[in-house]
């Protein structure tokens, strides 16, 4: 889902970069609206089927829900192609300036480009409810569906989407400043410098609908990031109504990077398992993978920088930059996120190993904090098959499992190189 939405809003606001052109903005929209409802139709009769399968007792439920992810997903990323239709075929990107009051503003630029494909994305999470209403899984009610989309919509997209608006939005106000357009591009760079590692932390915590830990959890979860040297962490529950198991660091800057633990992950856990999925976060900012994997693009968008320069006089020389740096920037991090999140499993067992007897359910060694790992990957995707499987950006759940083993066997270095694996097998 990352890797979808990551390209999603990507090749949205790529569009944008089309060579402009007269067309009637009043038959693109309405193109580009019936395109995304009969979008939505299908998705919603594919989920009416699969339930009616699963009353039928054609397909166990299991069955049911998994072929609906597959369908959803495939209807998702088929979605990428509708999304590049309505905005370049119909002309909904190329006729931006003939909007009044938008050709000059890049905020609103952007939610005309992201609209098409966040709509496609809100109407399989409608299907998904409509799934649930039909089988007695979910609430019926236009309330419980508003509802549910919403906390898809909270969960998944916001994070990503709102800090980019924002970032144009700032962007439009410093366009607004009696300045030299070189002058407002060093202001610009500065603020994206300074805001996405210093306010995006707070911004998360906002829209992720975080809360307090218990005293306890907070105080023995404090208690194992001082422990390997990250203290200056703040920690929080995350809320998801019992629906997500996840845990994530946001920021890398002390005080204000943040560790985000879900409710269900905290409450359905035992106590050895979460502190191997906190140790694996903490791994993550002990070993700089944030920063990394931020550096590992930008040597992507400057070859698609560049040809951009070389071929300026070409009316598509924006669009061939962005699709040399959208490809560049999947190759750079399918290496990059397969061997930190290696990395950070690895890592994590070692950690463990070093403060187990001073931390409380801390496992004892290497091997027994590599089984309470696996079994705590295991157990967050016993709900979602699908999420064991390997995506782009992430290894699948058997082959992390398989690399952790692997490493018990091996006489364990102490190379601290950020990125790296010791005695790799």
């Amino acid at each position: 889902m990352h890797l979808y939405l990551f390209l999603l809003v990507v090749i949205s606001l790529s569009c944008g970069s089309l060579p402009p052109t007269e067309v009637p903005m009043f038959r693109a929209i309405a193109a580009t609206l019936g395109m995304v409802l009969g979008w939505g139709l299908l998705c919603h009769v594919g989920a009416r089927i699969c339930a009616k399968q699963v009353r039928l007792s054609a397909i166990n439920p299991i069955a049911g829900a998994e072929i609906l992810e597959r369908q959803l997903a495939a209807f998702r990323w088929l979605g990428l192609g509708v999304v590049v239709l309505c905005l370049g075929g119909f002309g909904l990107a190329r006729g931006l300036d003939s909007i009044p009051h938008v050709g000059g503003s890049i905020f609103l630029q952007a939610m005309v480009l992201l609209f098409p494909g966040l709509a496609i994305t809100a109407l399989t999470w409608s299907a998904e409810h409509q799934y649930g209403v039909l089988l007695g899984y979910a609430p019926s009610g236009a309330l419980h569906h508003v509802q549910s989309i919403w906390q898809s919509f909270r969960t998944n997209v916001l994070w990503l989407v709102v800090p980019v608006l924002l970032l144009l939005g700032f962007s439009d106000l410093i366009a607004l400043l009696p300045v030299d357009r070189e002058t407002a591009g060093w202001i610009t760079a500065a603020s994206v410098l300074v805001l996405v590692p210093l306010g995006l932390p707070w911004l998360v915590r906002h829209l992720f609908k975080t809360t307090r830990m218990n005293e306890a959890n907070e105080s023995w979860i404090t208690e194992l990031l001082t422990s390997v040297g990250l203290g200056r962490t703040r920690i929080a529950r995350w809320d998801t109504g019992g629906q997500a198991f996840n845990a994530m660091v946001v920021g890398f800057v002390p005080p204000l990077r943040t560790l985000i633990v879900s409710d269900r992950l905290l409450d359905s856990l035992p106590r050895a398992q979460v502190a191997m999925v906190v140790l694996h976060e903490a791994a993550h900012l002990k070993r700089r993978h944030v920063p990394i994997r931020m550096a590992a693009i930008l040597p992507a968008w400057g070859v698609g920088a560049v040809l951009s320069h070389l071929m300026a006089d070409n009316d598509w020389a924006m669009v061939i930059g962005s699709a040399i740096g959208i490809i560049l920037t999947m190759l750079i991090l399918r290496l990059v996120a397969y061997r930190t999140e290696h990395d950070a499993d690895f890592e994590a067992c070692r950690m463990a190993e070093r403060i187990a007897g001073r931390v409380e359910h801390v496992p004892a060694d290497y091997q027994a904090a590599c089984e309470a790992l696996s079994s705590a990957l295991l157990r967050v995707t016993f709900d979602h098959p699908a999420g064991r499987k390997a995506t782009w950006l992430h290894p699948g759940v058997d082959d992390r499992i398989d690399f952790m083993r692997r490493q018990c066997k091996l006489p364990i270095s102490n190379i601290n190189t950020p990125g790296t694996i010791a005695n790799p097998a």
